[in-house]
């Protein structure tokens, strides 16, 4: 036998070629396909160079193939029919309910008539546009403004512009960044709103061990957390103000109950006043109650509750029979806190603002429960509109001042002086807003708080945001200054021009209600002179014109606001974010920025300019939230039976004084 024969040598057992393929389908070998490819020795017609041996790897046994293929294909057609019967059932049914199918009618839904289509939203107006895009150019502004922070100055509180610094002048905990945490999410400012929530992660207040200024820090840092958390839901925001409310607490451990000027979280201490021990601000001792009963409504804490209500109780005790007022200062004795008898004076600007406000607001952030609250803000307010608010001779300004009262006892008749400042202070233009707020809010009141006053509440607060847009619109530089003083001889208290206009025929617009009255550049004729003449950055005119334009729908309010801002963005803003704007009366070609850029300027400002140009709410209701003093939104909620009788709403003391309104249609008065 030749040594390149096909056949194998006896005594040699059968070799099998590596490219005998096992298919599933076929279990071929390369023999049986000649689609695949084979070696050289065994295609057809082709021979070798080299013949591959039979005992060598390459060599195929192309005439005596596999013997054992048949047994294998028997095989696999018994395991193949063997899953045909178990899966018959299956394939039955399959079959059946297809055949089914096909039989079945198709049946087509007819078409929709035209009404039964939901209607396109109408595309915007020129005017939303126009709005739209004066709130982005507001977006643009904060972006601007609050990136200058972080690049210079975050993690501190505020960033000085003009040197491109910082400083902590509110604890260091990053005021600009935790205070403007709503602003970021009302804009849709996703990614600053991350990178600032980067703060939280390592603040913690108990070993802060500085004392802290109580009321800044509540409304700015507290109301900021809790008004976060309540539009974003996230968690650390809600641990973090549980937290802040509590290592601010010792504030309240004084003998009045009223919390102190400031407070060592660390070592659990109140501090002094800045006016001394044992004398406390009425703003400053008033208005952490939204925030704290907010707090206890979140965690259930009753402590919360307890420290902000005792403070309302001593308000009770302590409000003058006289202007159903309170007194700028109070002061702490053993057991209760007391005003000093003789001079006193009375204010709704600084020291005095946030107290009134939060009067109202308490009312609504409860859904109208707590009534104490709402029966000290209408007597209250009755008594400012009575005797803060002037008239000034020439221009009809109507304005609201402090007054300072004694009691002159060494005339033949003794009597109470009252004596006004006749100055106006910008903070002091918030009242403008609260005035409208109640009379909106507050109209199922019937008897309580009539039609007639609520109308002529809402007509005070035209005249007043009227004249504080002029404080803005007359100085040269479009800024509005932080004070300006009228002519103390010449203005008369409103109250007694209106009765005098209502007694002779109440002919044309009452007295300082007048909202048409056009810009004076010529110092000499306006009325007032600018006794501060910075512009501070405040955010008082704007939250008013905010109110009064999503009250009452009237563009003139918009259109104010927006003048204001072209002003913001041509005298305030540097090559390095934006300045408060000293002499705004005096600047000729260039602004005199102050190197400060506080903190409010980016989260009530700038927020309330933002909402006064957008044409949606962007989830603020006026009906669903109430604004804390620093624009904080907070829900409003309403305590259950179990907090109610927990807390004790409903059953504390109620105000001492006895109220009442005047109705001038009728000339009566009528007890509330």
């Amino acid at each position: 036998m030749g040594r390149f024969s096909d056949d194998i040598e006896p005594g040699q057992p059968q070799r099998q070629h590596p490219t005998t393929l096992l298919l599933p389908e076929l279990f071929l070998t390369a023999a049986d396909d000649t689609s695949l490819p084979l070696p050289l020795s065994a295609r057809p017609g082709i021979r070798p160079k080299y013949p591959s041996p039979p005992g060598s790897p390459l060599y195929l046994n192309t005439q005596k193939p596999f013997v054992g293929r048949t047994i294998v294909r028997y095989i696999t057609l018994t395991v193949f029919l063997f899953i045909l019967f178990i899966l018959r059932p299956i394939l039955v049914d399959h079959l059946s309910s297809v055949i089914l199918a096909e039989n079945q009618p198709v049946i087509v839904p007819p078409a929709p008539e035209v009404s039964q289509l939901p209607p396109l939203p109408p595309p915007p107006s020129p005017e939303q546009l126009l709005w739209d895009g004066r709130a982005d150019e507001v977006k643009a502004a904060f972006k601007y403004a609050y990136w200058d922070y972080e690049r210079f100055a975050f993690p501190h509180d505020e960033l000085d512009p003009l040197t491109n610094s910082s400083k902590d002048n509110f604890n260091g905990w990053g005021v600009s960044a935790l205070d403007s945490l709503d602003t970021m999410v009302i804009m849709g400012l996703e990614d600053e709103f991350r990178r600032a929530l980067v703060l939280l992660q390592d603040l913690n207040f108990f070993k802060h061990d500085q004392s802290v200024p109580f009321f800044e820090t509540v409304i700015r840092y507290l109301g900021g957390l809790l008004s976060a958390w309540h539009l974003t839901k996230e968690p650390i925001l809600l641990f973090q103000a549980d937290r802040l409310g509590t290592a601010l607490l010792p504030a309240f451990n004084t003998s009045s109950g009223f919390p102190s000027y400031s407070v060592n979280p660390a070592a659990e201490l109140a501090g002094k006043g800045w006016r001394g021990g044992g004398i406390f601000g009425l703003a400053e001792s008033a208005s952490c109650q939204m925030e704290y009963k907010y707090l206890a409504k979140l965690t259930g804490r009753q402590e919360y509750f307890e420290v902000a209500e005792r403070i309302m109780d001593g308000f009770v005790l302590l409000q003058d029979p006289g202007t159903h007022m309170w007194t700028q200062s109070v002061y702490s004795a053993a057991e209760a806190p007391y005003i000093k008898p003789g001079q006193a004076s009375f204010s709704v600007g600084a020291a005095g603002d946030s107290a009134y406000e939060y009067l109202l607001k308490q009312y609504l952030l409860s859904n109208r429960t707590e009534t104490k609250v709402l029966d000290l803000y209408l007597s209250s307010v009755r008594g400012a509109v009575d005797n803060l608010l002037y008239v000034s001779p020439t221009r009809n300004l109507l304005y609201v001042t402090d007054v300072t009262t004694y009691n002159d006892t060494l005339s033949d008749t003794p009597h109470t002086v009252v004596t006004p400042s006749h100055v106006l202070e910008h903070l002091a233009c918030f009242f403008s807003g609260l005035l409208a707020l109640g009379a909106y809010a507050l109209e199922d009141l019937g008897e309580k708080y009539p039609a007639w006053e609520r109308q002529i509440h809402m007509d005070i607060a035209r005249g007043l945001a009227t004249t504080c847009y002029l404080s803005y619109a007359d100085m040269a530089s479009g800024l509005g200054a932080d004070s300006v003083r009228f002519d103390r001889y010449e203005t008369r208290r409103w109250r007694d021009v209106y009765d005098e206009w209502y007694t002779a025929g109440a002919e044309g617009t009452a007295p300082g209600f007048d909202v048409n009255i056009p810009p004076v550049y010529q110092p000499e004729k306006r009325d007032y002179f600018a006794s501060r003449s910075d512009w501070l950055s405040r955010p008082e005119t704007v939250e008013s014109l905010f109110i009064l334009y999503r009250i009452t729908g009237e563009p003139i309010w918009r259109e104010r606001g927006y003048e204001i801002f072209q002003a913001i963005e041509k005298w305030s803003k540097g090559p390095v974010g934006y300045a408060s704007v000293g002499n705004v009366d005096r600047i000729q070609n260039d602004p005199h920025r102050l190197n400060e850029m506080p903190s409010y300027f980016l989260a009530e400002t700038l927020k309330y300019l933002y909402l006064l140009f957008r044409d949606d709410d962007s989830g603020i209701s006026l009906d669903e939230i109430v604004f804390n003093t620093e624009a904080h939104p907070l829900p409003i909620f309403e305590w259950n039976n179990a907090e109610k009788h927990v807390y004790g709403i409903g059953r504390r003391p109620e105000t001492m004084v006895s109220l009442t309104t005047v109705d001038p249609a009728e000339g009566e008065v009528e007890p509330v």
